[in-house]
């Protein structure tokens, strides 16, 4: 006999720019406690982007691109994300960078990269002590996702054909983890290699699978920026796997060596 699998609750709301959706099913899929949980993500989610978004005048960031702050008085959520960005321009050989350069040859500070997956994955601690229920917490397509016990079906995410959203190319699995796409289909013409500041063409779209979203989008972003060296580099990003789809419509997964 077929096992009943418990209802699915959503929220949605607009922060960051974005559409942020929660699904719950289980124990504290409705109610209060629930409700809770998800005005706590919202609060938090509300306050990254008073602090971090670039639209803002008052934000940390806006004020530190004006010179107005000093590095040494930055909040330490702020020094964090900007070392999380210093991280992934090492890893990447600079194609992803908080300091984008445009062929003009002017500059554009925007950490906006780091930020999404980093407060996603953040503000999850607020689910994961929901006991006894599964969530999946997404921000424009990318997501955190978690089955709370052994024996619970997995949530299934969907791969969008950037040649053809309605269309999926794959289905993914997830119990415990994160998934991040960038391409064609997520903003890629937002996308470029911040060595150059021209988008990329060798890639559709890439899709990262692991177990933090912070780097899941990072790397996402980073191999989309690194175009046709792409889909080598994420061999060598350990604990992930995922999908390049390419310009020409060829799906390739890809599995790195090794666990981070």
């Amino acid at each position: 006999m077929a096992t009943t699998q418990p209802a699915v609750r959503r929220r949605v709301v607009h922060v960051m720019g974005m559409p942020i959706s929660l699904a719950l099913r289980g124990v504290h899929a409705d109610g209060p406690t629930a409700d809770l949980a998800w005005d706590l993500v919202v609060t938090e989610l509300q306050h990254v982007d008073a602090t971090f978004s670039t639209y803002r005048p008052d934000s940390v960031i806006s004020r530190l691109a004006r010179g107005e702050i000093d590095a040494d008085a930055l909040p330490d959520e702020v020094v964090e994300v900007l070392a999380l960005g210093e991280e992934a321009r090492r890893a990447s050989d600079g194609a992803f960078d908080v300091v984008q350069r445009h062929p003009d040859g002017t500059e554009t500070f925007d950490p906006s990269g780091v930020v999404k997956g980093w407060a996603i994955e953040r503000a999850t601690r607020h689910l994961r002590a929901l006991e006894g229920t599964d969530f999946c917490l997404s921000a424009g397509g990318d997501m955190v996702c978690r089955v709370a016990s052994d024996d619970a079906e997995p949530w299934r995410v969907g791969i969008e054909d950037p040649h053809a959203p309605a269309r999926l190319v794959a289905v993914v699995p997830v119990r415990d983890g994160a998934v991040a796409t960038s391409g064609l289909a997520h903003r890629g013409d937002h996308v470029v290699d911040a060595r150059s500041g021209r988008t990329p063409t060798a890639l559709a779209s890439v899709t990262v699978v692991g177990p933090s979203l912070t780097w899941a989008d990072i790397d996402a972003t980073s191999a989309f920026a690194l175009g046709a060296d792409g889909r080598d580099w994420l061999r060598t990003r350990a604990g992930e796997t995922g999908l390049v789809v390419w310009a020409d419509g060829r799906a390739e997964p890809f599995a790195a060596v090794g666990s981070r």
